[in-house]
């Protein structure tokens, strides 16, 4: 009887990874400011705030008071949640990385921490869903990253089995994904950006400095 191969598959983290977050929210935070008449220095506040704060709530609440806004802290995060997503945009490059591993028959999967409703607003905006064979977001699963639960409820719902001989795991942070990948078997890449790694940190097995050479290190795997 002939063996049956394992399939290859990698799961990637999604702000920052496969699609430009800062650069997102800085072009929301651009028009914000425009279209209230704030001083142009407010789009460094607002672009350095958001990763800082740990809800959407506590973010719209801390531009509330430092802007001295009239909106209440509940418009505000509507304002944010229903009209940031839409400067979310896909290379070209990354698409196209994406379609030609699951030609060659790699399993992708999206595992990312975050709200389900702004995180599916991302992935459908810019058309990551039809790109993937599934969508793990932390508040749906129950879990987040680094926690190993929703690598294995990632892998259960795509059919693979945890490991690094065939599994992968991409992303730009070291205490979720690096950290989460390791601690579920897999192999990591870690997208440096301007980090220095230090010997204290998470240990990727490999450092790539974008996603198009990551997805290319995936297909000469």
């Amino acid at each position: 009887m002939a063996k049956t191969t394992a399939p290859k598959f990698a799961f990637f983290d999604l702000d920052n990874t496969l699609v430009d977050q800062s650069g997102a929210l800085r072009e929301w935070a651009e028009h914000f400011v425009a279209d209230r008449g704030l001083d142009p220095a407010a789009v460094d506040f607002l672009a350095v705030k958001s990763s800082i704060a740990a809800t959407w709530t506590e973010y719209a609440a801390d531009f509330k008071r430092h802007f001295q806004l009239s909106d209440s802290v509940e418009q505000l995060v509507r304002d944010v949640t229903e009209t940031y997503p839409r400067y979310f945009a896909l290379d070209d490059a990354v698409a196209e990385g994406l379609r030609l591993l699951r030609a060659d028959g790699w399993r992708l999967g999206i595992v990312t921490n975050g709200a389900t409703t702004m995180q599916s607003a991302k992935i459908d905006q810019v058309g990551l869903r039809d790109l993937v064979d599934g969508v793990f977001i932390s508040e749906a699963e129950g879990s987040r990253k680094p926690e190993r639960r929703i690598f294995e409820q990632a892998a259960a719902k795509l059919g693979v089995q945890l490991g690094q001989r065939n599994g992968w795991m991409v992303g730009d942070t070291l205490d979720a994904d690096v950290a989460g990948g390791v601690g579920a078997g897999l192999r990591t890449v870690w997208l440096q950006g301007d980090y220095a790694l230090t010997t204290a940190d998470p240990q990727p097995h490999h450092i790539c400095s974008s996603i198009a050479d990551a997805l290319k290190l995936l297909a000469d795997a």
